[in-house]
């Protein structure tokens, strides 16, 4: 076969190489400049832990394929196969400079290898091709025509490779070879100015990608700084950390974090792709600053649940939600704060409760924390006050598994709200002055055990960010799985009929359990099955963001997981978090079909005190 190349043929070769390089080389570096001018640092730590995550999300394709398995299969045939065409690639150019870098041996050896692939890359690819301009789910969105024509080119680089690997010669293989070099660097200018640019970022978001959920920075205010270290501090909200402008850079437009989001799936107004993402992309380019959070739009980022279903599913690294941006700036910055939430941010800062209330009848009923006992037991506003009064007996059934446990616990007689309303809704203000108090009050304290997630959650990792904690936090759950391990508690099996277990957000995907409630319920129950979504991938109940202060928004949050329990055919569901326990009570019963029985609403202290074997010893 003749390969030679004229020098007019290699100096146009050289001259494409160098123009298409340069293109890609200066579009991707002024997106890194906009990356690197955003707030924080990019995170080093735990190295070998973000080398093994970035094997397994992008050598791997283990997100991509979980998420949607066969459109993710298709997805990772693509990868695979440009990552196996690697070599074929740097060979194909050296040979226009008459220089390959693969003997005939090693090339038809490698070849019995990389036919299969690029057979594979045009089955995945005219797949996805359908999927996207034919079937066209909607989380998609609009057609791209960058899409299309991306994946015209991939199947013409891998359609010429097949026809050079014939042995056709002369005129014809030059013109084959010639179409695939002009398609390579026609991609290189189409990589950087499209959602194809994860193919870059992708590795370098995930590698990056916090391990904690939610992952915003805190507010630092100084209670007693002068007016200009404040003015500094509020200044600084409109920015954009690092790690936000290269998610957005980085996003591939999948739509996933609209599949799984609870607001624009109850109808609601936000989209998350779009809202936190996308809509950010083009002033980003244009502002060449990370100073761009002020055009959100801020009705979107009030129906957002903080859950963190978008940041679980996103399969580039991608931390999505950007409510706590959204809200911070609407209250410190701009004072805007809609009715509802005026009423608890005041509450909160006359009584330290969110229902500005004086007294609690279960807090006399409970034993007072004195330092020799072993656990802080902290109720939180839910229980405290009674947001739904069925819950307290989930707080007295708790304590009747502790008190059979022979575990001594005592409440705080000055517990206020751990902060989270004031948190998630941006009164970072109110936050600081609860957390602050709270921390006093918590002096003497070595373990907090509490029935609320949210306040798990607070307490422990939220508290952290702003210096040492000196005690340890657990969930009511893991406390009990420990029990039963251990022998302390005997559980016996009810009878509740089909038994299922809606996992909390903040449990799951914060605090990053769900086997504990499983142990339990398992331990106390006969006939448990999951629901579709479920553990990490569990469905918000509609309540968090502070939403069980507002509810009502444009679409219907509140109730897609209550239906999503009533097509399940439960008969009783489990819960382990106060806000889920209120949510689900009030949405299953009008949900229920007239000729169903009503569904029995239960938090895992209920079903396990029930259950106990050893009750009647103590």
């Amino acid at each position: 076969m003749d390969t030679h190349f004229s020098d007019n043929e290699q100096f146009i070769l050289a001259l494409g190489i160098l123009v298409s390089l340069g293109s890609f080389v200066y579009e991707v570096g002024r997106r890194i400049r906009i990356v690197l001018k955003g707030k924080d640092n990019l995170p080093f730590d735990r190295i070998g832990a973000r080398l093994w995550r970035t094997f397994r999300e992008v050598i791997l394709q283990k997100k991509v394929i979980s998420g949607r398995f066969w459109p993710g299969l298709m997805h990772g045939l693509v990868f695979w196969g440009f990552m196996v065409f690697g070599l074929v690639t740097l060979n194909h150019f050296a040979i226009g400079f008459g220089r390959p870098i693969m003997s005939d041996s090693v090339h038809s050896f490698y070849s019995i290898i990389v036919i299969p692939f690029a057979i594979l890359v045009i089955i995945g690819m005219l797949m996805l091709a359908y999927r996207r301009f034919v079937s066209r789910p909607e989380a998609l969105g609009k057609l791209s025509p960058t899409s299309g024509i991306v994946a015209i080119f991939i199947v013409v680089l891998m359609v010429t490779y097949l026809i050079d690997e014939t042995g056709i010669s002369g005129s014809a293989w030059k013109v084959n070879w010639w179409i695939h070099s002009a398609v390579i660097l026609v991609f290189l200018f189409l990589i950087p100015k499209s959602k194809h640019l994860h193919l870059v970022l992708a590795p370098v978001n995930i590698f990056f990608r916090p391990f904690d959920q939610p992952n915003h920075t805190p507010v630092n205010i100084d209670l007693e700084g002068d007016e200009e270290e404040l003015d500094e501090m509020l200044s600084g909200l409109a920015n954009l950390t690092k790690n936000e402008v290269l998610d957005i850079f980085s996003c591939v437009e999948c739509g996933r974090c609209l599949d799984v989001c609870p607001a624009h799936r109850g109808g609601g107004i936000l989209s998350p792709k779009d809202h936190f993402i996308l809509d950010l992309r083009q002033p980003l380019l244009e502002n060449g600053t990370a100073d761009v959070l002020p055009i959100i739009n801020a009705d979107a980022g009030w129906e957002c649940t903080t859950c963190q279903a978008c940041t679980e599913v996103c399969p580039v690294g991608n931390h999505v939600e950007k409510s706590d941006e959204i809200r911070r700036l609407e209250v410190l910055v701009e004072g805007r704060v809609p009715q509802e939430y005026q009423k608890v941010f005041m509450n909160l800062q006359e009584t330290g409760n969110t229902e500005g209330a004086s007294h609690s009848a279960l807090a006399d009923r409970l034993p007072k924390f004195t330092p020799d006992k072993e656990y802080v037991l902290w109720l939180g506003c839910f229980a405290r006050y009674e947001l739904d009064p069925n819950f307290t007996q989930s707080v007295e059934n708790f304590a009747k598994i502790l008190d059979v446990a022979g575990v001594s616990y005592g409440i705080l007689e000055q517990e206020h709200c751990s902060g989270d309303p004031a948190n998630r809704l941006g009164d970072k203000l109110t936050y600081s002055m609860l957390r602050e108090h709270n921390k006093e009050q918590l002096a003497h304290a070595k373990k907090v055990v509490t029935l609320c997630p949210h306040c798990a959650l607070n307490l422990g990792k939220e508290y952290k960010k702003y210096g040492d904690v000196s005690y340890t936090v657990e969930h009511h759950t893991q406390v009990i799985e420990s029990l039963i391990n251990d022998g302390k508690i005997e559980v016996t099996k009810g009878d509740y009929g089909q038994v299922t277990f809606h996992d909390p957000c903040n449990l799951s995907r914060m605090l990053n359990e769900v086997d504990a409630p499983r142990t339990a319920i398992t331990a106390s129950t006969k006939d448990f099955f999951e629901l579709p979504e479920s553990g990490r991938e569990t469905l918000c109940c509609g309540a968090g963001g502070g939403l069980w202060w507002k509810k009502e928004t444009q679409g219907r949050t509140h109730l897609v997981r209550a239906e999503q329990v009533v097509e399940s055919k439960a008969e009783t569901l489990v819960t382990g978090c106060n806000f889920c326990y209120g949510m689900m009570n009030q949405g299953l019963k009008p949900l229920t079909p007239e000729d169903s029985s009503a569904i029995r609403v239960m938090d895992v202290a209920d079903i396990v005190a029930e259950n106990l074997a050893n009750s009647d010893s103590q």
